[in-house]
């Protein structure tokens, strides 16, 4: 399969704005990174999910996301063999609550969603440590309920804070001479009157700090002093206490990170689904049939890139048959290819297409483009060498089940020659069993597509009274190029025309 795959269906544009449903950019970087899938159960599988996911939001089922990106930060400092801190054991006590929350709205809807519930059933497997932070943590603070050591502890500071407080609004109110303000102010970690200069040797205690002008200090009553020497005491062991606390959680948290990280991974992947869902929604999408035969079915299938402008596509193909489509530039030929390749790599990425019910998507082994703007000149090639360059790595690296599309093959060179070089490669995929759809503009490989029981001839619908093309596919029909009409449109000289068409009727 070509590396650059998604790029050329424009599966990478559609996964782009899916991606835009999610909550955080760990979940859309990987939704962009969507593995294409090649075993028809896994697609199966994860189509099935969406379509749950589909489901849950026809019904009017909201689920709130936890931002994974929070979680890059914790990982690192575990990384790193750091201790976190309250406000990131918070984060993750707020994560599992979230988990938790998830789980049980989705229970409430199993009916909607049994695949979507068996999947995100291990992200309850955490509940005794999300427990332990919510209730240890509390916000983003250690709880004083965290340990009775730590109760008690900050009991006891409290019940100090205020005798320091007492001894210095003692302080104030015996001296109001000496007080140059009531106000208490605090002074590199000491609580301080605040005491006219000349009384600064007057009292027992220790002068702290003083006013820029020297006229105030800051002054720490003896009483106080030691009332604050019992506090610095206990704050000493309410921060081993928290330390202790805040050291055992982050074991726990470190013990159960492989559990963590599992969690992530599957809200991720929630989140993913239910942006797909929410795509499906927004693209009027539907859970197409799949199959492993080669059998195509497209049913008011509307490219959706196109928005309002998309012309539905109705196509259907047998096993191993397949399509020739001719007609007018500028017809709708190329979308009409474009739009076959990115419904069969959507389907293969786990999304829901913008069609009917009724349709019926293979699950190709691989799918092949050779399409104008796969044609790069970067090498200096010519467009033929180009494009012979692409089909030689096409037809080197074919297997059966592939999904072959040609847009215009051998047109950059002779047209006998391309003609002759383009049946052959044709007829060389098609042995291989791939499954082939092609434009053209060449009347030799019209006539191969009309002779060849395998294959599908089909148009693009022109209005000759309004020299127009409608973009509808024609199938059984053989269209002509309507390369005079292109011509006319763009503006070419009437006098160059009407020799052109003197040229055809001789």
């Amino acid at each position: 399969m070509q590396k650059n795959i998604k790029q050329l269906t424009q599966l990478d544009q559609i996964l782009t704005k899916v991606a835009e449903f999610t909550h955080s950019t760990v979940a859309a970087e990987q939704l962009a990174a969507s593995p294409i899938l090649t075993d028809i159960t896994a697609v199966r599988d994860q189509l099935a999910l969406t379509a749950e996911a589909h489901q849950l939001l026809l019904n009017s089922v909201m689920l709130t996301f936890f931002n994974l990106d929070d979680l890059k930060v914790i990982q690192t400092k575990l990384d790193q063999g750091m201790l976190l801190n309250a406000t990131q054991l918070g984060v993750l006590g707020t994560f599992l609550t979230s988990g938790q929350r998830l789980m049980t709205t989705l229970r409430h809807h199993a009916k909607l969603a049994p695949k979507l519930v068996a999947l995100m059933t291990p992200v309850t497997g955490l509940s005794s440590l999300q427990q332990r932070l919510t209730t240890e943590i509390k916000h983003d603070q250690v709880a004083d309920q965290a340990t009775p050591e730590l109760t008690q502890v900050r009991q006891k500071i409290s019940q100090q804070r205020q005798q320091v407080q007492a001894a210095l609004t003692q302080f104030v109110q015996k001296h109001p001479q000496a007080i140059q303000g009531r106000r208490l102010i605090t002074r590199n970690d000491h609580v301080c009157v605040q005491l006219k200069a000349n009384y600064k040797t007057r009292f027992p205690g220790q002068i702290i700090d003083q006013s820029g002008t020297g006229s105030t200090v800051f002054f720490e009553p003896k009483m106080a002093a030691q009332r604050g020497q019992i506090l610095a005491e206990l704050v000493a062991e309410e921060s081993a206490e928290v330390y202790q606390i805040l050291a055992t959680l982050t074991g726990d948290v470190q013990e159960r990170w492989p559990q963590l990280i599992q969690n992530q991974q599957l809200i991720s992947q929630l989140d993913q689904l239910m942006a797909k869902g929410q795509y499906a929604l927004s693209t009027r999408s539907c859970l197409p049939a799949l199959n492993t035969t080669q059998h195509l079915k497209i049913v008011n299938g509307r490219h959706p890139l196109l928005g309002t402008n998309a012309v539905p596509l109705n196509v259907e193909l047998a096993p191993k048959q397949g399509l020739m489509i001719t007609g007018a530039n500028s017809g709708g030929k190329t979308v009409v290819l474009k739009t076959i390749a990115l419904f069969a790599q959507m389907v293969q990425v786990g999304l829901e297409v913008p069609a009917d019910l009724g349709t019926e998507i293979p699950v190709f082994t691989q799918i092949w483009l050779d399409i104008g703007d796969n044609q790069s000149l970067a090498a200096q090639l010519s467009t033929f060498a180009a494009e012979m360059t692409t089909l030689v790595t096409m037809t080197d690296g074919i297997q059966p089940n592939a999904l072959v599309l040609l847009d215009e093959i051998g047109s950059g060179t002779d047209p006998e020659e391309g003609s002759a070089l383009s049946i052959a490669i044709i007829d060389y995929l098609r042995a291989a069993g791939a499954t082939i759809i092609a434009t053209t503009h060449f009347s030799a490989i019209k006539s191969y597509a009309v002779a060849c029981p395998t294959f599908v001839t089909a148009t693009m619908a022109f209005d000759r009274k309004t020299l127009e093309p409608t973009y509808h596919l024609l199938l059984h029909q053989v269209g002509a190029s309507e390369a005079i009409w292109l011509a006319e449109r763009l503006g070419l000289a009437p006098a160059i025309l009407t020799a052109a068409r003197q040229r055809l009727e001789k």
